[in-house]
This record gives structure tokens, C-alpha cells and sequence, in this order.
């Protein structure tokens, strides 16, 4: 075996063993008779775009579309709700956030001067609600079967965020935190899990309008229970209601809802998977890391909450991938496969 043709096997190891057993041979054949007959002197190594699309066969092939393997197709069916989901909650969060920013403008209602913005006060509120504009829009752009432009503004969304995070961590470098990182995590898993799980073999999108509006509705309801609503300071149980009812705490509650119901119910794998993926970045965005050595009245109990939030989250998304683990198909043993080819 030439030192070429180990490397392109090594290449191909990114591959499902269930397709190498299939095509490996086959690939490998075509790869050296491409590459022509290459000495072990001259060092020769598969190219980059040869790699690259190993890579992307390889994404297309273990997070399964139309025709793939039970296992393949639900890992993508997970992957691609995942995908969903996290628009979803991104759409949400902006909705929410412009209520808010209109509060501050005293647009929604009245509020006190000191808390009106003014002048060049603008600017940062304006970014959020931009930010917050592109993240619905690639929501309901997948959820009317538009995928190629979802893709588009949730990386656009993504890069905002991310230059905006620099520009603040460069301006105000105390703002920079665990909870600057962890949300990092949690805006781009779902941009990441949209690149990759709507790939060419996934299955079409069905349209849905009704859906478009589900991230609307949330933040509506959200702003109009818990923020309405809110918690009286001096209660003493107060501080330790409080991570419940902002809204990354809110999703962290239904979460664990739905998980545990999805587990009762013993739904289909793809769900489960679905849903211990989305536990995965609530458990670090709930790690409550900014608040250790903190001082305050309150804080320690702010800090225990959420310690038992991430810790309830990282129990569901155990229990969830192992009950998605033993509902999945299992697939038949691999035949084995003569592998060399003479130098």
C-alpha cells in the first residue's frame, strides 16, 4: 500500500464504517487514479479540495436526509429540528428584546427620564433591535421552506453578534464573561446545526405560516406573564424565583417540561436527540460561573438556583440521549472488507 493511498483511507475515515464498507474500494481507486502514479518519495497528500469534499460527503452521510440508513436519517431529523428550535428561541429572544427597547424609548409607555435613551444613547438599542430583526427573519424564512435564505441571515446573525461581543469586551472589557461565552454557544450550535443538517439529500421543508408566528407569540405572552407580572423584591423567596423568570430561565423551565414529557410519552428518537442537543447549551448558559465570589443580597441565592438549573438540564440530557440511544434501530453488522491495493 503506497503512502498516498494510506492517506486518502485516512481521509475517508470521516465516513460512516457502514458506507466505507460499501464504497471505500471504490473511492480509493478513483482518488489514486486521479492522483496518477505518485512515488512515496514525492510525499504526495490528498488536496484540500479532495478533503473538503470527503468532509461534506461525510456530513450529508451521518446526518442522514432522503435514503439514508434509520440511525443516519434520525440523527439529521434531530439535528435539522434542533435547527429549528434554536431559530426559534433566537426569534423569540429578539421579539422580547424589542419590547424592551421600546420601553426604553418610551415608545411602548411611559417611563421615567433617567430611564428614556437620547442622542448618541441610540445607537447600541438600534444594533440590538437590528440584531434581533435578522434572527426572526431567518426563523420564518425556515419555516416557509426557504432555506437557502435562512442560511444566509443566521450567519449574518451570528457575525453580528460576534463583532458586536468584541467591540464591547474591547470598550467595556468587564462585560465580558462566562455569559458572554456561553450565549456565544448557544447562537451559534443552531447556525452551525442549520449548515449542516439541510444539506442537499435532506427532506424537503414543509411550509408553514402558522409557525412563523410561534416566536411572536411566546415573546408576547413571556412580556406579558413574567415581566407584567414580575416578583415583589421583598419577599424573601423572591431571589430565588427570579432565574426562573428571565427568559433564558423561562426556556430552561420548558425544556425540562418537555423533556420530561417526551420521556413519559417515550416519543420518537429524533425528538429526544432533538432536545438533549438543545439541553446541551442551556446547561452552560445556565453554569452560573459570573456570579462565584460575587458579593450582594441575593446573589448566593441567584447562584444555587442556577447551579440546580444547569444541574436538572445536564440529568435530562443524559436520560434523553440514552432513551434515544436504545430506541434507535440498530443497525445489522458490517461485512468485512478486503482492504490494500498493490503499490
Amino acid at each position: 500500500m503506497s503512502l498516498l493511498e494510506q492517506r486518502y483511507r485516512f481521509v475517508l475515515r470521516m465516513l460512516p464504517a457502514s458506507y466505507r464498507a460499501e464504497r471505500e474500494e471504490e473511492m480509493v481507486d478513483a482518488f489514486l487514479d486521479g492522483a496518477g502514479n505518485v512515488p512515496d518519495e514525492d510525499n504526495a497528500r490528498p488536496s484540500l479540495s479532495e478533503i473538503a469534499s470527503v468532509a461534506g460527503l461525510a456530513v450529508r452521510t451521518r446526518i442522514g436526509g432522503l435514503g439514508a440508513p434509520p440511525r443516519a436519517r434520525a440523527t439529521g431529523d434531530a439535528v435539522r429540528l434542533f435547527a429549528l428550535l434554536g431559530l426559534g428561541y433566537h426569534a423569540a429572544l429578539a421579539w422580547d428584546n424589542l419590547a424592551a427597547q421600546l420601553v426604553f424609548f418610551g415608545l411602548e409607555r411611559a417611563a421615567p427620564d433617567e430611564y428614556l435613551v437620547t442622542g448618541a444613547q441610540w445607537a447600541w438599542p438600534l444594533v440590538w433591535i437590528a440584531q434581533g430583526l435578522v434572527w426572526a427573519a431567518a426563523f420564518v424564512m425556515l419555516a416557509l421552506a426557504k432555506v437557502r435564505p435562512a442560511k444566509v441571515l443566521a450567519v449574518t446573525g451570528l457575525a453580528a453578534f460576534v463583532l458586536t461581543s468584541v467591540v464591547r469586551a474591547l470598550m467595556w472589557p468587564e462585560t465580558l464573561g462566562w455569559s458572554t461565552l456561553a450565549f456565544l454557544m448557544v447562537t451559534a450550535l443552531p447556525v452551525v446545526a442549520l449548515l449542516t443538517a439541510y444539506h442537499a439529500d435532506s427532506p424537503p421543508v414543509r411550509a408553514s405560516a402558522p409557525l412563523t408566528a410561534a416566536p411572536l407569540g411566546a415573546a408576547v405572552l413571556y412580556h406579558a406573564l413574567a415581566l407584567k407580572a414580575g416578583l415583589h423584591s421583598s419577599l424573601p423567596i423572591a431571589m430565588w424565583l427570579v432565574p426562573w423568570v428571565d427568559p433564558h430561565g423561562v426556556a430552561a423551565a420548558a425544556l425540562l417540561v418537555a423533556g420530561a414529557v417526551c420521556l413519559a410519552r417515550r416519543a420518537n428518537p429524533a425528538l429526544l436527540m432533538a432536545l438533549a442537543i438543545a439541553a446541551a447549551p442551556m446547561i452552560a448558559l445556565r453554569a452560573p460561573f459570573d456570579y462565584l465570589g460575587a458579593e450582594g443580597d441575593g446573589i448566593q441565592a441567584v447562584a444555587i438556583t442556577m447551579l440546580a438549573q444547569s444541574a436538572a438540564l445536564a440529568v435530562l440530557a443524559v436520560a434523553l440521549t440514552v432513551a434515544a440511544m436504545r430506541a434507535l434501530p440498530r443497525l445489522a453488522a458490517l461485512p468485512r472488507v478486503d482492504r490494500g491495493r498493490s503499490a
